[in-house]
This record gives structure tokens, sequence and C-alpha cells, in this order.
């Protein structure tokens, strides 16, 4: 089971680093916010609304406000991390340009690899999730605006089953964090 065999950072300077517990700190925020947006969001699709109204509208409130929540910080790690990995912002784009660097090895060049798919699978959730809400929005605004009853069941059935790999993805990637390497 090599997999999970864990082990702690090697240099104690480098994890007391203010890059590092900034990295962290916007780690955790958005692990809680998106758990929160996650129980929530499979509450809302799995629980009857019937059983209880003024229960399944909050649960929906939740819902919105971790996901904006989790939006935000993701957007804030995001630019984090890949200024603390020393990685260019458009590489998300190209992921081609993710190669092995001299020195690196194999099992961190894969995990680079499995962080540009959770960063994929993220904006696909966070995209669909917006494109939902868009007509309440909207109506904030007092702008009358539907998007169609096909095209609302397609964005959520698409956000739906993106969110289902994001859990074991997330997990195997923040594992790789700590997974003895050599």
């Amino acid at each position: 089971m090599r997999f999970f065999t864990l082990t702690i950072a090697q240099d104690d300077l480098d994890k007391r680093s203010e890059g590092i517990r900034n990295l962290l700190s916007m780690l955790n925020g958005f692990v809680i916010a998106f758990s929160v947006t996650l129980i929530s969001g499979f509450w809302y699709a799995f629980v009857p609304r019937d059983l209880n109204w003024n229960a399944s509208q909050t649960v929906l409130l939740l819902h919105l406000a971790g996901g904006a929540m989790s939006l935000v910080l993701f957007i804030a790690f995001f630019f984090l991390h890949q200024r603390f990995k020393e990685q260019r912002w458009w590489w998300l784009v190209a992921p081609w340009k993710v190669r092995r660097a001299p020195g690196e090895t194999r099992q961190r060049l894969n995990q680079r690899r499995l962080g540009h798919v959770v960063t994929w699978v993220l904006l696909g959730i966070f995209t669909t999730g917006v494109l939902i809400a868009l007509p309440g929005l909207f109506f904030l605004f007092d702008i009358v605006w539907m998007q169609g009853y096909y095209t609302t069941q397609v964005l959520r059935s698409v956000h739906f089953w993106v969110s289902v790999p994001v859990v074991p993805l997330l997990f195997t990637h923040m594992l790789w964090l700590t997974r003895k390497e050599g």
C-alpha cells in the first residue's frame, strides 16, 4: 500500500513561511466552504423538497452561499498556488505545457496533471452553477430572464454529474501532497 504512505514536510522552515501559511489558509477555507456546498447540494438533490419546504429552501441558500464562497476562495487559492509552485496560470488552458521538469519525480508530474484535471472539473462545476443561478440573480435586479426548460435540465445534470468525481479527485490530489516520494 505504498500509495497511502504518508510523511511530514521535510523542511520546517518551508512549513513556516508566509507563502505556505497563506496557501494553507486559503485551502482550509476552500475545503470548509466546498464541503458545505457539496453536502447541501447532495441534500438538495436527494431529499424530497415536499418533506419540509422551509428546510429545503434553507439548504438551497446554504448551497448558493457556500458555492459563492467556494468560487471566491478557489480563485484566490488558484493564483496563490500557481505563484507558490512557480507555474504559469495560462498552463491551465495549455495542458500540453505540463512536462516533466529536470529533476522532477514521476509522482510529482502525475500530481500536477491531476491538479489540472481537478481544476477543470471545479471550473465545470462553478460555471454550470453560475449559469443555473443567473435567472435568480437577474430577478434580484428586476430583470426577468429564463433559460428554457431543457437548457436548465442539461445544466443541472452536468452540474450534478461533474460534481460526483470531484471528491475522489480532490482526495487523491491532496493525498499525493503527503505521499513519500522515491
